[in-house]
């Protein structure tokens, strides 16, 4: 249907027309017929200016358009490329990243191989004993490290909470080894059998090495978690292991906010310069330590604070005896700290209190007196191994509650 304006234009030039016709034969200027076909010419060549007019409009409007599908399309190809750019850029990004994760992995396999070659059969160096005692110290060690490369290690939990809300704060880890028909090796069995066939360093690093690997994968699926996971001082002060072991962290220092490392209070004031340099590399890495098995009080608070000691465990009962037969505390005469400035005075330091091998409430009343802020017991909650598939998929619980238990 053709538009108003076209129809009113059409209108016009037949008007025109008429107007030339009329206008020729009323003045004379030529015969009837003759008019009215000058008035048709008058109307054609109208229509014809007109429609060149359209023309040259349309083709105005058309290189307008064309000119902006241009300018259009090279914006699209500039983006093209710079999505390309972008997609070839993450294809080096994630081959970087496949190439290092395969560097690591060759890396950790390197060092579990080389480790259990070490607690193997060629590295067995028995003590000289009976023949009866060496088969059967033989038969344990041959257990022991047929546990450790066939990655029969569990990992065990046991809460740290808060006090007095006793909310889950932290966790503490712990190995267990299983032979091959599932039974747990007692941690003095396997230990014992170590010692006698002078292979503690090696046992150590490779069960420390495995609890690093477990707590990965655990907290590769919720940050918020931090588990404590003992180091010997064998392991600290091992020239052959630990740079290789130092590597693996430092490709692992995402950890350093979920992975507290504890050492016995005899460990840290018996360590050489050997294992203060190495406690201060990890240190720098940003991995945190903790001070457990605290036989005495006598603390050099100073010095565990530059070591990168950011917690120190005492056992329930043993603060208790402290305080009650009035024993120096941390350098302080007796009775120069109140019960409930303890607490202040480890934090003075950077150094949170945690009082563990807590059984009782009547042990927690006492503690609380104490302004503890952790605690730790088979009242809390004994270690629990955690459960197989939670190794293999680690999901994201409410409360970073990540430590799903088995029965």
């Amino acid at each position: 249907m053709p538009r108003v304006s076209d129809i009113l234009i059409l209108l016009t030039y037949i008007t025109v027309a008429a107007v030339a016709a009329i206008g020729f034969e009323f003045f004379g200027l030529m015969p009837t017929l003759n008019a009215w076909m000058m008035g048709a010419i008058v109307f054609i060549v109208a229509g014809m200016a007109h429609s060149a007019a359209a023309r040259g409009q349309e083709r105005r409007v058309l290189e307008t358009e064309i000119h902006e599908l241009k300018a259009a399309n090279l914006a699209l190809a500039e983006e093209f490329e710079a999505a390309q750019a972008r997609l070839d850029e993450i294809a080096d990004e994630l081959r970087a990243e496949s190439v290092e994760r395969d560097n690591a992995l060759v890396h950790e396999v390197k060092v579990l191989e080389d480790l259990v070659r070490r607690v193997g059969p060629a590295g067995v160096q028995t003590r000289p004993a009976a023949p009866e005692a060496a088969s059967t110290s033989r038969t344990d060690i041959d257990t022991v490290r047929e546990a450790l490369a066939a990655n029969r290690v569990d990992l065990y939990l046991q809460p740290i909470v808060t006090l007095p809300q006793r909310r889950t704060a932290y966790y503490e880890s712990y190995t267990r080894l299983r032979d091959a028909t599932g039974r747990v090796l007692a941690p003095a069995a396997f230990m014992s059998a170590a010692e006698e066939a002078g292979l503690m360093a090696e046992v150590d690093n490779l069960l420390l090495f495995r609890c690093v690997q477990i707590v990965r994968r655990l907290t590769g699926q919720d940050r918020k978690v931090a588990i404590f996971c003992n180091i010997s001082l064998n392991s600290l002060a091992d020239e052959t292991f630990f740079p290789e072991f130092l590597d693996f962290i430092r490709q692992n220092k995402s950890l350093s906010s979920s992975l507290i490392f504890e050492i016995s209070q005899q460990a840290f004031e018996e360590r050489d310069a050997i294992a203060a340099r190495n406690m201060a590399r990890m240190a720098d890495f940003g991995f945190r330590f903790s001070i457990d098995q605290i036989s005495h009080v006598e603390l050099d608070l100073s010095e565990m604070e530059r070591a990168g000691v950011r917690f120190a465990k005492i056992g329930g009962r043993r603060l208790l005896d402290a305080i009650d037969n009035y024993e120096s505390i941390a350098g302080y005469e007796a009775g120069a700290i109140a019960t409930e400035d303890l607490a202040g005075l480890f934090g003075r330091h950077g150094i949170e209190l945690i009082v563990d091998k807590i059984e009782d409430e009547a042990t927690v009343v006492e503690v609380l007196e104490m302004d503890v802020a952790y605690g730790q017991g088979h009242l809390f909650g004994e270690p629990r191994p955690v459960r197989d598939d939670m190794l293999e998929v680690a999901p994201r619980e409410t409360g970073g509650n990540v430590a799903r238990m088995s029965a």
